[in-house]
């Protein structure tokens, strides 16, 4: 199991293979409950030198989209700072930080997996959502054998797989997602996420 030691901002480091790793922290509440459980893929190098989520240019979209939909409205300086006052947690599949297009293993995608099903498990997320529809896709093949590629936005077929949560494939900017695509994704999630 890997040992943690704390920083000040969302910073870790972790013990993974006999080596030492900074990366970021899962954000998590303390109590059962959540609205909605982002996942990710890896930490970027960037946002682990800044200490927080999503500080490139393809993850401030990611901020911004939600802004935009009225989903999230950030109190502190960084976003990831007030995920929590908003019912929302986040984790990634593999914790150690990789550069964009360095891909997880399929052994990653599936240790990854068992670790968020556990935390589905534990912390009852309403919605699952997974920031990157590739990583959904992988994570359905390595772990489940399912061989058809999810959709953007909601995936009601898959929650099964995920405790009962809905399963939620976002439109990030950047992607094969076209624009009408992400309004009707984008407006599901908002009246979903609304409906508590």
């Amino acid at each position: 199991m890997p040992s943690l030691s704390l920083t000040t901002d969302n910073r870790v480091t972790m013990t993974v293979g006999g080596q030492d790793v900074q990366t970021l922290r899962d954000i998590l509440p303390a109590h059962p409950g959540l609205e909605v459980l982002f996942v990710a893929k890896t930490p970027a190098p960037i946002s682990v030198a800044a200490g927080h989520y999503f500080q490139g240019a393809q993850g401030k979209m990611f901020w911004n989209r939600l802004k935009e939909y009225g989903l999230f409205n950030p109190t502190t300086r960084f976003e990831d700072d007030s995920l929590l006052d908003h019912g929302f947690g986040i984790t990634d599949i593999v914790k150690v930080p990789r550069a964009y297009g360095h891909e997880p293993s399929p052994d990653e995608y599936t240790a990854g997996m068992d670790r968020i099903l556990e935390l589905i498990r534990v912390h009852q997320p309403r919605v699952v959502v997974f920031v990157y529809k590739r990583v959904l896709d992988n994570l359905l093949r390595y772990r489940f054998g399912v061989r058809e590629k999810s959709e953007y936005g909601f995936n009601a077929g898959l929650s099964v797989h995920f405790s009962g949560a809905g399963v939620f494939a976002f439109p990030l900017p950047g992607t094969p997602c076209n624009a009408a695509q992400a309004v009707v994704a984008m407006r599901e999630l908002a009246k979903a996420v609304r409906r508590r």
